[in-house]
């Protein structure tokens, strides 16, 4: 009954694997916006629709 109470309902995590989860989707939620972001800046200079 233990293991009940260390666990996040309602996907069985513990906290500790819930939080490394977590990290892992913030980190790559930062390199998919870096890489967009790089991908707009070079889409105005190739070709800058506000001129």
């Amino acid at each position: 009954m233990a293991d009940d109470m260390d666990t996040v309902y309602p996907t069985g995590l513990t906290p500790r694997q819930a939080e490394e989860i977590q990290q892992g989707l913030m980190w790559g939620t930062r390199i998919y916006a870096g890489i967009a972001v790089a991908a707009h800046v070079l889409a105005f200079i190739y070709s800058p629709w506000l001129h």
